[in-house]
């Protein structure tokens, strides 16, 4: 029992899941909140690690807790599901052990019932946590085949749009103000280095899309993409495709 003890809980949405919607930092802190009043629980503290992978240890939030832990300030954390402690079988059987060393007491929301110390519990806590790594890597697979397939179509793949584009209701087009520093940019190659030209716009007061100054690397990564300004040609890895109306050389 963990009554009259300090009690937090951990909380994590990755990147994705923001961007779908789905089981978002409220719904958790929602879900831990009623588990823990239906134990006796007060939750002192929450710990948030949002746009952070499952599959990665070094979370800020996550990081902050297993300190806090360490420093014996905390007797129990609860979370909300296996799948937000992490992704990964290996991880979260190694942080299940890191908080079994600090005698810190795990609760997991959806597994009202589950005992620690129970190997019965522990065997299906295991088993759960295997499949939300089967279910992370069926994610990753269906995206990729999405991606694929759009690149097939000539579409851009997804994620950040590559500078001289931007989206509208249908779909990239070109940014006419951005693809005029695109051609400037392959202009000035003719004659000049990636470091000089980056020198030469940020000059003339033409910046990134986020405002910084270009830099060396940022120049040669516009003129690596010279068959898709050129040519309108879109690459997924190994797939490609073409579209002409993202041509703007």
């Amino acid at each position: 029992m963990v009554r009259n003890k300090l009690v937090v809980a951990y909380c994590r949405v990755s990147t994705l899941e923001q961007k779908q919607n789905g089981y978002g930092i409220e719904i958790q802190i929602r879900d831990v909140t009623v588990f823990a009043k239906g134990k006796g629980l007060l939750i002192r503290r929450f710990y948030r690690d949002e746009g952070e992978s499952g599959v990665l240890e070094e979370r800020p939030e996550l990081q902050r807790l297993l300190r806090h832990c360490k420093y014996g300030r905390i007797d129990a954390v609860i979370i909300p599901s296996l799948d937000r402690l992490s992704r990964d079988v290996r991880l979260t059987e190694n942080l299940f052990w890191r908080f079994d060393q600090m005698s810190v007491a795990v609760l997991i929301a959806d597994m009202p019932n589950y005992d620690g110390r129970d190997r019965k519990d522990v065997l299906i806590r295991q088993i759960r946590e295997a499949i939300a790594e089967e279910n992370r890597k069926d994610i990753i697979e269906r995206l990729m085949k999405g991606r694929q397939e759009r690149t097939r179509r000539g579409e851009l793949a997804g994620g950040n749009l590559p500078y001289g584009y931007r989206r509208n209701g249908h779909g990239p087009e070109i940014d006419q103000d951005e693809a005029a520093v695109v051609r400037n940019i392959f202009r000035l190659a003719e004659t000049a280095s990636a470091a000089e030209i980056a020198r030469l716009i940020n000059a003339d007061g033409h910046f990134q899309r986020n405002g910084r100054p270009w830099t060396a690397r940022q120049v040669s990564a516009v003129l690596s993409r010279r068959d898709l300004y050129g040519e309108g040609v879109v690459r997924y890895g190994s797939v490609k495709g073409s579209n002409e109306q993202l041509i703007l050389l």
